[in-house]
C-alpha cells in the first residue's frame, strides 16, 4: 500500500507528473534557497515549515518505488473519478430523456380524454385503466433497460481497472527484475574468420562484473549478431557499454533503460578527468545508483544532491 501522504510532493516542489529527476532536484534547489530559515528571518516559522516540507517531497519523489506507488494510486483514483463522472452523465441523460416521454404521454392522454368525452363513464374508466397499464409497463421496461446498462457500464469499467492494474503490475515487475540484474545489449558484425561466442563474450565482459546469465546469439536481418549479457545484483556493468571487444569484430554495447544514457555520461565525464589506468575500480552513487569508475583508483563523491 503507498504511503499516504498529508500533501502533495508535486505542488510542494512546483512540479508535473512524468518529470525527471532532474527535475526534482533542480525544484528541490530551488526552494530550499528560496526558503531557507537564515534567509527569511522576517518569517522564520513559515520558511522552516517549507523548508521541510521540500526536503520530504524531494525524499518522497526521489524514491522510485514510492513515487510510482504514489503515481499509479493517483492513476486510480483519476480513472475512478472519470468512470462515475460518466455513468453519472448518461444517467442524467436517460432520466431527462423518461421524463420527457412521461410528458408527451401526458399530452397524449389528456387529448385522448378530450376527445372521449362521448364515452360512457364506464367506457372512460376502462381505457383510463388501458393507458395506466401500458404507462406503467413502459416504465418497468424502461427501468429495467436503465439498470442492465448501469450495471453493464459498471462490469466493463471494472475490466478496464483490472486490465489496467495487471499491465501496471507486470510493469513493476518487469522493472525490478531489470533492476536486479543489469543488463546490457551487445551487437557486433562478424568479419571474415572472426566472431564471438559465448565463451569469448563472458572472457571480454566478465571483467565488469559476474555474468549471470548471456542469451543465444541471433543473427539480424543485416547480418550482424545481436545478444543480452545480464550482471549480478550486487555489481554494475557501467563502463561495458564502451566496451570495443578484443581480438574479434568491434563491439557496441548499450543498456534497455535510461540508465545507460547517464551511464555513458559519468563515464565520459570520468575519462576526461582521470588518467591512471584501470585496477580495481571504486564504487560511488549517481542518481541512486552505485557505479564503479573504471578509469582509475581515485575517490569521487557524488555530485547529486
Amino acid at each position: 500500500m503507498a504511503t499516504k501522504l498529508a500533501f502533495n510532493p508535486y505542488e510542494v516542489l512546483g512540479l508535473e507528473r512524468g518529470c525527471s529527476d532532474k527535475d526534482v532536484q533542480k525544484a528541490y534547489k530551488q526552494q530550499c534557497l528560496r526558503w531557507h530559515p537564515d534567509k527569511n528571518l522576517d518569517n522564520k516559522e513559515e520558511a522552516e515549515r517549507r523548508f521541510i516540507a521540500a526536503k520530504e517531497a524531494f525524499q518522497f519523489l526521489f524514491d522510485k518505488s514510492k513515487r510510482g506507488e504514489y503515481d499509479r494510486d493517483y492513476e486510480k483514483v483519476k480513472h475512478r473519478e472519470a468512470a462515475y463522472k460518466a455513468r453519472m452523465e448518461k444517467a442524467d441523460g436517460a432520466r431527462r430523456k423518461f421524463i420527457d416521454e412521461l410528458h408527451e404521454r401526458e399530452k397524449e392522454f389528456a387529448e385522448r380524454s378530450r376527445t372521449a368525452e362521448h364515452l360512457t363513464p364506464a367506457q372512460a374508466h376502462q381505457r383510463r385503466k388501458e393507458e395506466e397499464k401500458k404507462i406503467r409497463v413502459e416504465f418497468e421496461a424502461l427501468r429495467r433497460k436503465l439498470e442492465q446498462e448501469a450495471a453493464d457500464e459498471l462490469h466493463a469499467q471494472q475490466e478496464r481497472l483490472a486490465r489496467l492494474v495487471k499491465g501496471q503490475e507486470e510493469e513493476k515487475k518487469r522493472q525490478e527484475a531489470e533492476d536486479k540484474h543489469p543488463t546490457l545489449q551487445v551487437k557486433w558484425k562478424p568479419s571474415e574468420g572472426t566472431d564471438y561466442d559465448e565463451t569469448s563474450l563472458r572472457s571480454v565482459f566478465e571483467k565488469y562484473g559476474k555474468i549471470v546469465t548471456i542469451t543465444p546469439i541471433r543473427t539480424t536481418k543485416k547480418g550482424g549478431r545481436l545478444c543480452m549479457i545480464e550482471f549480478d545484483t550486487d555489481l554494475t556493468e557501467l563502463g561495458a557499454e564502451l566496451e570495443q571487444g578484443s581480438n574479434g569484430p568491434e563491439i557496441s554495447g548499450k543498456r534497455p533503460r535510461m540508465l545507460a544514457v547517464w551511464s555513458l555520461i559519468l563515464a565520459l565525464l570520468l575519462k576526461q578527468f582521470c588518467s591512471i589506468p584501470y585496477f580495481s575500480p571504486p564504487r560511488l552513487s549517481f542518481a541512486g545508483v552505485r557505479v564503479s569508475c573504471i578509469m582509475c583508483h581515485g575517490h569521487f563523491k557524488s555530485f547529486v544532491a
